[in-house]
């Protein structure tokens, strides 16, 4: 039952959230802003999120060759691609998927797989975090939620730092190995990385807001596109829907034109056609890279995994 609940919770917020978006803002207004987007909006953000694909994997190839195994780019190309469409079923299978299928492929451990994975996910949210600390040192006025989640993270990292500078042995532990042993320079080196992954992310939102009249600011755009990234892919809503349009409602309906119904119809349709397109690329690409030698590999070893662990399941969550 628990894990049940468990599982029916993101769907849960997600109705909620969605509830209470279209309650606060008429479908039909929505709908109506979706026709004045511009001409270039489809072709420019489908380009953008092939942009975010492709520096995404560049960044996990680099990262897993240093820290885990070698592999060939074409082949983390493909794995990347097949765990977007995972990751949309299935949370949980999704995020360790490229770890299996290391493991099963080139004999790595499955713990170290995690630990890679891990350390991958901390250089997504430190490019989040030293974004959004560029954006509020120039932007003119932001919300102060913003100034305090920054602040916050900023002091969850000087601990993190401490301890992977101290290496206390209560963290001898292998899914911590990678992380330790990576030291400030790893984390530097995987942290550079991953910068052009972030970049497109924020160039990706930044268009599609523009497409819709949204005239944001860039240094606004970079104090607070990271904080709304980092809540889109929290495993609490499904596909990310309704938490990112609220969000985005919060910090981008005053810089829309129009009264405040309208410049929160826009955001909204802003935020749902970028979604849109996105979900669609990258679930067309998982239906293609699973149908590859890599992608059938890949099944095998989720198959494999949930054999060993058939714990819950996850929940599913937004691809980035």
């Amino acid at each position: 039952m628990r894990k049940r609940l468990l599982r029916l919770l993101p769907w849960l917020v997600t109705g909620g959230l969605l509830f209470w978006v279209f309650r606060r803002i008429p479908l039909e207004k929505v709908a109506a802003e979706m026709h004045h987007a511009a001409g270039w909006t489809v072709p420019v953000l489908l380009a953008c999120v092939v942009a975010v694909y492709l520096a995404d994997s560049f960044a996990i190839w680099k990262t897993f060759g240093w820290f885990l195994t070698r592999m060939s780019l074409a082949d983390v190309l493909l794995v990347r691609g097949a765990t977007y469409l995972l990751a949309a079923i299935n949370y949980n299978v999704g995020q360790g998927a490229i770890g299996y299928f290391v493991h099963r492929t080139a004999g790595t451990t499955i713990m170290r797989g995690i630990a890679t994975t891990l350390l991958v996910l901390g250089t997504n949210v430190l490019a989040l975090l030293f974004l959004a600390t560029a954006g509020l040192t120039v932007a003119p006025a932001v919300p102060t939620m913003v100034k305090i989640l920054v602040a916050v993270a900023w002091a969850g990292l000087a601990i993190y730092v401490v301890l992977v500078a101290l290496r206390p042995k209560w963290l001898d532990r292998p899914v911590f190995e990678v992380l330790l042993n990576a030291g400030l320079g790893g984390h530097a080196r995987a942290l550079a990385v991953r910068i052009p992954h972030i970049t497109a992310l924020v160039v990706f939102q930044f268009a599609a807001l523009h497409a819709f009249g949204i005239r944001v600011p860039l240094v606004d755009a970079l104090a607070t596109l990271p904080v709304i990234f980092l809540v889109a892919v929290l495993p609490i809503s499904v596909q990310g829907l309704g938490t990112t349009q609220a969000t985005m409602v919060f910090f981008f309906a005053r810089y829309a034109p129009g009264d405040a119904a309208a410049q929160e119809a826009a955001v909204v349709a802003a935020s749902l056609v970028a979604q849109a397109i996105a979900l669609g690329f990258q679930g067309l690409l998982g239906i293609i890279c699973l149908k590859s030698r890599v992608g059938r590999a890949l099944q095998a070893s989720t198959k494999a995994q949930a054999a060993v662990s058939p714990a819950d399941p996850g929940t599913p969550a937004r691809a980035t």
